[in-house]
C-alpha cells in the first residue's frame, strides 16, 4: 500500500514539471506495449493509481522497459450526444520508479454503460505521448480496453494496455 501512495503522490507533485514534446524523427526503436492501470474515481473526473508498463523491442524481442509507477488521469470533456456510447478526452501524466515519466494529451475514451454507475468496455486510443528518458521523444499508439466503475463500495477502474511505441 504504501509503495502505491509513493507512486501516486510523485505522479501528482510532478505533474506539472515535464514539458518535453515528442518529434516526428523516424522510429529506430519500435516496441510493443503490455500492461496494466488499475486507479480509482477522485471525482467524476479525476482518476488516480498505479500501473505497470512492460516494453518488448519489435527487433529483438527483449524487454527495453518495465517499471511500476504511478498514473493521474484527467478527464478534460464528455460527450454524451450518443447515448448509450459515451465519449471522453482525457489527459494522463504518469511517474515510473525509475524516474521516466509520461505525459498524454487528448486521449479518446469510448465508454458503454453496463449500469447507472459503471462501464464496459472502455476503450481509450492513447496517441498524443511524450517524456522523459526512455520516452523523451516517444510516439505510437496505445491502446486501453478496460471498465470504469464509479458503483460504492467497488469505485474503481482497470485497464489492460496494448500497442505500439517507438522509443527513439
Amino acid at each position: 500500500m504504501r509503495k502505491n501512495i509513493f507512486y501516486v503522490s510523485i505522479a501528482i507533485m510532478s505533474i506539472f514539471a515535464t514539458d518535453v514534446m515528442a518529434d516526428d524523427d523516424a522510429c529506430r526503436s519500435p516496441a510493443t506495449v503490455y500492461g496494466s492501470v488499475d486507479t480509482i474515481n477522485v471525482s467524476e473526473s479525476l482518476q488516480v493509481g498505479t500501473i505497470h508498463l512492460q516494453l518488448i523491442s519489435e527487433k529483438n524481442g527483449k524487454v527495453v522497459f518495465e517499471e511500476d509507477g504511478g498514473i493521474v488521469g484527467r478527464v478534460t470533456s464528455t460527450n454524451t450526444d450518443e447515448f448509450p456510447l459515451i465519449r471522453s478526452t482525457l489527459n494522463h501524466h504518469i511517474v515510473f520508479a525509475d524516474g521516466s515519466t509520461i505525459e498524454t494529451n487528448g486521449d479518446q475514451a469510448e465508454m458503454y454503460p453496463t449500469s447507472a454507475c459503471s462501464f464496459e468496455p472502455v476503450i481509450e486510443t492513447i496517441s498524443n505521448l511524450w517524456g522523459t528518458r526512455e520516452f523523451k521523444k516517444a510516439s505510437g499508439v496505445i491502446l486501453a480496453n478496460g471498465t470504469v466503475n464509479f458503483c460504492d463500495g467497488t469505485n474503481g477502474n482497470h485497464f489492460e494496455l496494448t500497442g505500439t511505441v517507438c522509443l527513439k
